[in-house]
């Protein structure tokens, strides 16, 4: 009973020997009553033929059974592989636009910051112009104030008289366009 029950469970195999139909006759002319009378060699042939049809058919209809499930196993894994495609597409522009965003983002600031940089150098220049300007003006007022009190405890020595000898030619009487007298040598004040 073991036996019959696993054989049930297990698969069809159509190329197993069947019973044989001498046996099935006997089986069922004991269950009725009644003999049945024995096949002759063509009911067997026909019924072998029969047999060997029948398990053609059987084959042929499994044959198609595998291929419809394996159409329907290939047509489902292409169908998982175009919606694991599909999401990967989505996956992949979704990461593409966030790299994108980040790129956008590290560029303006950067741009910020290299700008909040030159803004910090153009003051750090003004300053120092600034500080430039304002040491020289009071280096130079420094200077001024140190010259005036230079000039007050040491005023500079007065310029020496100019002396301008003029020679005249002793034949011409005119100085300047002036007639001038020649001296008396015998007086005694000239």
């Amino acid at each position: 009973m073991a036996d019959g029950m696993a054989s049930q469970t297990s698969s069809f195999d159509y190329d197993s020997p069947d019973v044989l139909d001498e046996v099935h006759r006997a089986i069922v002319a004991e269950m009725s009553g009644s003999v049945l009378a024995p096949l002759s060699d063509e009911e067997i042939a026909q019924r072998e033929m029969e047999r060997e049809i029948q398990q053609e058919l059987y084959r042929q209809q499994e044959a198609e059974i595998a291929a419809a499930h394996e159409h329907e196993r290939l047509a489902k894994a292409e169908q998982e592989q175009a919606e694991w495609l599909a999401e990967h597409r989505k996956v992949e522009a979704i990461r593409q636009r966030e790299r994108a965003q980040e790129i956008d983002r590290l560029t303006t600031q950067r741009a910020l910051t290299d700008l909040r940089l030159a803004a910090a150098r153009q003051d750090t220049f003004q300053r120092n112009v600034e500080n430039a300007q304002r040491n020289a003006l009071a280096y130079q007022q420094h200077q001024t104030v140190l010259s005036h009190l230079e000039a007050m405890i040491n005023p500079p020595e007065p310029p020496p008289e100019r002396v301008v000898v003029v020679e005249a030619d002793e034949e011409d009487d005119t100085f300047c366009g002036v007639k001038v007298t020649r001296p008396n040598p015998r007086r005694s004040w000239w």
